[in-house]
């Protein structure tokens, strides 16, 4: 009796190690094209905070030249959407960054000589860093008020796997990742709407990533993948 519940004690020990292996903290640094996303969508959020013309114009030029592949995720269960407008939110199309930095600009020589950079060096990575197969995959959705989207996304093992959420900074926004089995791996559940997993998939599939809007309006937003 005692060799069978010793064995059921080793069992459950191993078992717990096992899946704890995907929540080891990481060592490796942020990959390239996240840490640029996440960089871009800050200084975003503070350029519309701030009326800040250069912090829309240096978020444009990151979000554009950043390597991503336009996708479409898939979706687990059904989705809300809401198709209501709101005139508050960030913009993180980089020819409306632009746009909207002019505005902020007026007639400032030296800012308006930084858009027009901006503006040849997206098009100079168009066709050449963005759309790379294989490469960061990202997507446009809309989170209800006080709702929540899944996808599911498949990550390889033994690879660091990042996901990043970014939103319109109208409401929080949490990120979960579950694995296959429904087994939460890791989360950022901060008061911001910009979000951060990462994590060391022990093995190859799916994982899900649940976007949650603690807000009492809908939260336009990117998510994207290393």
């Amino acid at each position: 009796m005692k060799k069978i519940f010793t064995f059921i004690c080793i069992m459950a020990f191993a078992c717990n190690a096992f899946a704890q292996e995907e929540k080891t903290e990481l060592v490796k640094p942020m990959s390239p094209s996240v840490a640029a996303l996440q960089t871009g969508a800050a200084l975003a959020q503070y350029g519309y905070d701030n009326f800040s013309a250069t912090a829309l114009v240096e978020a444009a030029r990151i979000l554009g030249t950043t390597a991503t592949e336009a996708v479409e995720f898939t979706r687990s269960g059904e989705v809300a959407v809401d198709n209501s407008t709101k005139e508050t939110g960030v913009a993180y199309d980089p020819a409306q960054l632009l746009a909207d930095a002019k505005k902020f600009a007026g007639k400032d020589k030296t800012v308006l000589a930084l858009i027009k950079k901006a503006e040849k060096d997206i098009q100079a990575a168009d066709g050449q860093t963005r759309g790379v197969v294989g490469g960061a995959k990202s997507m446009t959705a809309r989170v209800s008020a006080n709702s929540s989207n899944t996808y599911v996304e498949r990550f390889w093992g033994g690879e660091v796997a990042e996901v990043i959420v970014y939103g319109d900074g109208d409401t929080d926004l949490d990120l979960y990742i579950y694995d296959e089995n429904w087994n939460l791996i890791t989360s950022d559940t901060d008061y911001t709407d910009i979000c951060i997993c990462r994590w060391n998939p022990i093995w190859t599939g799916n994982f899900y990533m649940k976007v949650v809007n603690r807000g009492n309006v809908y939260n336009e937003f990117v998510i994207a993948t290393n």
